[in-house]
């Protein structure tokens, strides 16, 4: 349906005719131009309408209420505590008139098909909603919201179910962060912000390289590293990583074996003594000159 009449306007927005022509009158609403008799945009018409549901909403904020407790206070008009019981075919004049008697903002929060379907008794009142709706020419809920199973006091069955939670779990699975990984938090964000950036490190000359540097002090530090991770990747059972490790170690010893095999003076022995210091050191068996 494109273009309203302004009793289906009416009971779209949850007003009287009166009340639709004075919203013309207002300039709120505009009427096609072309037709033979009154006729609205149901497009535009549906804009004003969700318009007017935030107003009131922030209206009820305003007075410390929410869709909630509004349809808590329609379901006490429809069905109060102090019941009288009545014939059944003056049941449905009844709850006519309790209807009548519903506040205005429960009648443009929560539309007319909504209202009448929670005086039903039995069945799914959120189904009977989507019937009014069609039947009326009105409005249904077509997400879930809290206030409207406030208002039908029962949640939606399994036919209506999962085409109303669709878009709510559709909003959740936005905010589901991937596995493995943290959310972002705000305030650490916020304070990482306000900290001052860090001063970019200086640039520093490279060192001259020192007279007798050999390099037999970098490759020892590397075999002590290599060993330290071997030994840790044995007690751990990572099989792989023990071989790369040892494969590392070997190539580390060969190059200790090649640092070593310098010339050495004569008078010197393999320890950097001199032969004339009586060393007692472990490699005094080494012969001088060699290797």
């Amino acid at each position: 349906m494109t273009a309203f009449s302004i009793a289906q306007t009416a009971r779209h927005l949850g007003l009287s005719d009166s009340g639709v022509r004075k919203m013309i009158e207002r300039q709120e609403l505009f009427l096609l131009p072309g037709t033979d008799s009154a006729k609205l945009d149901a497009e535009q018409v549906e804009t004003v309408r969700l318009l007017r549901r935030e107003a009131l909403i922030l209206d009820l904020a305003s007075k410390r209420q929410t869709p909630v407790t509004l349809a808590r206070d329609v379901r006490e008009r429809l069905f109060p505590l102090r019941d009288t019981t009545v014939l059944p075919q003056y049941e449905a004049e009844r709850q006519r008139l309790r209807l009548s008697l519903v506040r205005t903002e429960a009648r443009q929060l929560f539309g007319v098909a909504a209202l009448t379907a929670a005086c039903v008794k039995d069945g799914c009142r959120w189904c009977s909603a989507q019937d009014f709706a069609r039947i009326l020419g009105g409005w249904a809920p077509d997400v879930y919201s809290e206030g409207f199973a406030a208002l039908f006091d029962q949640k939606p069955c399994a036919v209506c179910g999962p085409q109303l939670y669709g878009a709510v779990l559709a909003s959740l699975a936005t905010r589901v962060h991937p596995g493995r990984h943290r959310p972002p938090d705000a305030r650490a964000e916020a304070a990482a912000a306000a900290l001052p950036a860090a001063p970019a490190p200086r640039p520093q000359r490279a060192q001259p390289v020192q007279d007798g540097d050999d390099g037999k002090a970098l490759v020892a530090r590397r075999r002590r590293e290599v060993q330290t991770r071997l030994t840790a990747a044995k007690r751990s059972g990572d099989q792989r990583y023990a071989i790369q490790l040892r494969q590392t170690l070997n190539a580390l010893t060969a190059d200790a074996a090649r640092v070593d095999r310098r010339p050495v003076p004569a008078g010197v022995l393999r320890c950097g003594h001199l032969l004339a210091a009586r060393c007692t050191c472990p490699r005094l068996a080494s012969k001088r000159g060699q290797r």
